[in-house]
């Protein structure tokens, strides 16, 4: 693609947060971010081809790739960049959609991208039944909150209406001067709750052993679900008087119970099952599409509990305290340090950090109308999130059109049957709602 000089790019250093997620990648754990248009016709090539190059190329970043990624990372122009590199047409119409897909997407989990050039790739699938884009995004480009805004913004409101903005209608919530300082309201408060932060993280024993836990492969598993009615989620949420990220986070705390009981674990005798949560820390008016800018919170999920309704009530309680903690925007400031240190140094806080959980579990708020992609309705969407360090399992939980779904991105040789955690999702939530009382 010809560039006029408007289009030229500078070269620019990684922010410490980009930088951070840039240098977490490792042949058993990649740092990228992977969704799943599932589409209800297959699209006019030649018009999504020209929407990509609209919508998606205005953004420097798909249009550079990374220098020193090792040492002082920095991103520069990709002078021999070329779109057909980056956008494919797969035929798979020989095969049923379900297991091509998963096949497809596994594959995707377990191959990395190629570092001389930028680091994205979308790839449309043609089953025997469905068309499917796939896309392969990495972390340092932006975190997950950004990389839906992006995602979207290629998408239309109707078959041939305008593009949808998800800056006006899906703005993070809008915090006041007080929160963006992390809920301190002195100074010394501030310093207070870094201290107690710091020390949560420094103090923390190593997670309680299970077989989600252990050396990892570079052979990846992924597993979605079929939606459930968002709903039926708010009636839960509001039957319980809780949140709707506290229901999803009980309902996976339960199937993961579930699942260490199957696969023949005690979970009676796990103390501890941390996850690491991902929380969005941009400004409500915050029009920035790419970069990183979230922290990560670590919660314990009652897994040992047998009684459901404490399960939940620990949840709730738990997530609570961490609202009300600084430790989200301690853990966004240790990342951007990380990036600007020694990669040795980086790589030993990663190792000893995600030695403190089993998984990492984010909730991503997606479009609550139907949207379209190059005049294809779009009737599913699912996304994986990364894993770093020697995390082996990453939940991901999103919301479209009146409906939520749990994905699954997993290690074959720790999870090698992750769609036994989205049943036990979907079985749990379903007995949840039968009890009306």
């Amino acid at each position: 693609m010809a560039q006029s000089s408007a289009q030229i790019l500078r070269a620019e250093v990684l922010s410490g947060a980009d930088s951070a997620w840039l240098r977490m990648e490792q042949p058993q754990n990649q740092m990228v971010i992977t969704g799943m248009l599932k589409l209800g016709h297959s699209p006019d090539w030649k018009v999504f081809e020209e929407v990509i190059r609209k919508r998606l190329l205005i953004f420097d970043r798909f249009r550079q790739r990374v220098l020193n990624p090792d040492t002082i990372p920095i991103w520069v122009p990709d002078h021999h960049f070329e779109l057909s590199y980056h956008i494919r047409q797969v035929d798979l119409s020989d095969r049923p959609h379900q297991p091509a897909i998963q096949e497809y997407v596994e594959e995707m989990l377990s191959n990395p991208l190629d570092f001389s050039r930028p680091l994205w790739e979308l790839h449309l699938l043609e089953t025997r039944d469905q068309t499917t884009l796939v896309a392969k995004l990495h972390h340092c480009i932006a975190d997950g909150i950004a990389l839906v805004r992006i995602l979207l913004s290629l998408t239309t409101v109707s078959a041939d209406g305008a593009y949808f903005d998800p800056i006006r209608e899906y703005k993070p919530v809008r915090r006041t001067g007080k929160q963006h300082a992390g809920l301190f309201s002195t100074a010394g408060e501030g310093i207070k709750r870094i201290i107690k932060a710091l020390y949560k993280f420094v103090s923390m024993p190593a997670d309680t052993a299970t077989h989600v836990k252990g050396e990892l492969q570079t052979i990846k598993t992924a597993a979605w679900s079929a939606p459930v009615p968002l709903a039926d989620v708010k009636a839960l949420a509001a039957k319980y008087k809780t949140t709707i990220n506290d229901i999803l986070l009980w309902l996976a705390c339960g199937a993961l119970r579930r699942y260490l009981t199957t696969t023949g674990e005690k979970p009676e005798g796990a103390s501890s099952f941390r996850v690491s949560i991902p929380v969005n820390l941009r400004y409500g008016d915050d029009t920035v599409m790419t970069g990183n800018q979230f922290g990560l919170v670590f919660l314990e999920l009652p897994v040992g509990v047998e009684n459901s309704q404490e399960r939940l009530r620990l949840v709730q309680q738990r997530m609570n305290e961490i609202k009300a903690s600084g430790e989200a925007w301690v853990a966004y400031g240790v990342l951007s340090l990380l990036g600007k240190m020694p990669l040795v140094v980086e790589q030993f806080v990663v190792k000893f950090l995600s030695s403190k959980c089993s998984a990492v579990v984010t909730n991503v708020p997606g479009p609550r109308r139907p949207l379209f992609l190059a005049g294809a309705k779009i009737e599913d969407i699912m996304f994986w999130v990364p894993k770093s360090g020697m995390l082996g399992v990453g939940i991901s939980l999103i919301s479209y059109n009146g409906g939520v779904r749990i994905g699954i991105a997993s290690d074959a040789g720790r999870v090698p049957e992750p769609d036994l955690i989205t049943r036990y999702f979907v079985e749990l939530f379903d007995s949840e709602t039968a009890n009306k009382t």
